[in-house]
């Protein structure tokens, strides 16, 4: 007695039934007559799902893992390169930790208390460019909220030892609050190495 076993067309899902002796072979399906190739159909309490659904979706996990997978590999070979390129970590030595250490003790020069509430900068000898001429200069800061009017200032000019070998003055008819007033002294004589303020006098 002939065996029938029961199928469905993938391509409409029309129920046949066909010998089980051909069980594998396409055949033009009857429901649409399109070419569907014999095979057991799924028990009745399970739903049928069509074989190109089955197909698309093993396609898709290949994708996806041939996808991870490339992106290990680029993941792999940034962090190789980043090693290459990564400066290595620099060891402290003694003398670098001498020298930070002397760096951070040394301030910044900052301006200093000067007579009558003004405060001055560190002073400077500079040399006029195309000239012989040597100038004292410095900047004046008045820190209040007034004017100052007839502001004198006078430096005292000192050798490489220290010693004092002669004096320098300027004025500033006015100085504005907390403004500033960048003097200029004129330097005579070539024994002068350095300045240092001597007073602060204000016309009254």
């Amino acid at each position: 007695m002939t065996k029938y076993l029961r199928s469905e067309c993938q391509a409409c899902g029309g129920h046949i039934e066909f010998p089980a002796d051909t069980a594998g072979m396409t055949i033009d399906c009857p429901h649409c007559g399109k070419p569907t190739e014999l095979m057991l159909a799924p028990p009745p309490d399970e739903p049928g799902v069509p074989r190109r659904t089955i197909v698309w979706m093993v396609v898709g996990t290949l994708v996806l893992l041939m996808g991870l997978g490339a992106s290990l590999v680029a993941l792999r070979l940034a962090q190789r390169r980043w090693g290459r390129g990564a400066a290595p970590p620099k060891v402290q030595t003694q003398a670098d930790a001498k020298t930070n250490v002397a760096s951070s003790a040394i301030p910044a020069p900052t301006d200093a208390e000067a007579p009558g509430g003004f405060r001055v900068s560190v002073i400077t000898l500079e040399k006029t460019s195309g000239s012989s001429l040597v100038y004292a200069v410095g900047t004046l800061t008045n820190p209040s909220d007034r004017q100052r009017f007839g502001v004198r200032i006078e430096l005292d000019l000192l050798d490489s030892t220290g010693q004092k070998v002669g004096t320098t003055k300027d004025y500033q008819q006015v100085i504005e609050p907390n403004g500033q007033w960048q003097f200029k002294a004129l330097v005579v004589g070539s024994k002068a190495a350095t300045a240092r303020l001597a007073s602060v006098k204000e016309d009254q």
